[in-house]
């Protein structure tokens, strides 16, 4: 019997504290309706303006419960986001915060940047980025131009001189499909490595965007470039699209 009240109490005090977090949200639609803010109209006219005043930096742009401002916004910026790609866009992100501000006061919209590698990894721990990762998604990077121009040079700096070529192929498995075609004379410690960091990377972008983005494959570049060899994966592979290719015919001379 102790036990059993000591189940009732916890589920009388789990209750209680989805009751107030409703009220409490519930308290910031009313007060937002209150001021005359109209949300929806305001993130509907800036989310397009942020996405192209940061371009390639942008990955994704979450909508977070703070008492900062009654809108509040994470930019999460790429890695390569520095100072200086920080600075030619503060100036047009700031107009953008004070255009909103002055028009419906000064604790409406507000604007962060937050790397998205740190606000995505599970085993960073603080209140802000608990926030940010919890909020809701409003946009996200999703096209494929963004990722290959982004994945190749990653994946050619890998491989070095092993890899021939990289196709883009068709398939069910991913939204995005790869296949390094390797040179023959990679032995086996080598390879392992290689392979290793490849799936790494390919679990870095599935974890970046989301889990069915990318899939990575390796197979012999002699065997896809010798019309005489028939298996499904080599025709499949003959068929792609060619995203990158070593050049040949080099002077090697120099």
């Amino acid at each position: 019997m102790k036990n059993k009240k000591l189940y009732e109490v916890a589920d009388i005090m789990e209750r209680i504290k989805i009751s107030n977090e409703f009220i409490e949200r519930n308290r910031r639609v009313y007060e937002r309706l209150a001021a005359g803010i109209p949300t929806q109209g305001i993130i509907d006219s800036l989310i397009p303006d942020l996405v192209k005043l940061y371009g390639d930096y942008a990955i994704q742009i979450n909508q977070y419960e703070s008492d900062e401002s009654y809108i509040a916004l994470a930019i999460l910026v790429a890695d390569d986001y520095d100072v200086s790609a920080h600075m030619s866009i503060f100036s047009q992100r700031q107009r953008l915060l004070e255009k909103y501000n002055n028009q419906y006061g000064g604790a409406t919209l507000s604007l962060m940047e937050y790397q998205y590698s740190i606000i995505a990894n599970p085993e960073v721990h603080h209140s802000q980025a608990y926030a940010i990762r919890n909020g809701n998604v409003l946009w996200k990077r999703t096209d494929r131009r963004y990722i290959l121009n982004t994945l190749i040079p990653e994946l050619v700096n890998l491989y070095g001189d092993y890899v021939m070529q990289i196709v883009q192929y068709k398939t069910s498995l991913s939204d995005i499909s790869l296949a390094m075609l390797t040179r023959g004379d990679c032995d086996d410690y080598e390879h392992a490595l290689l392979y290793q960091k490849c799936q790494g990377i390919e679990r870095k972008y599935n974890n970046l965007y989301e889990a069915g983005t990318l899939t990575i494959i390796e197979y012999s570049y002699d065997l896809v470039v010798n019309p005489e060899a028939h298996d499904p994966v080599t025709d499949m592979l003959r068929g792609g699209d060619i995203l990158w290719r070593r050049e040949e015919n080099k002077d090697e001379s120099k």
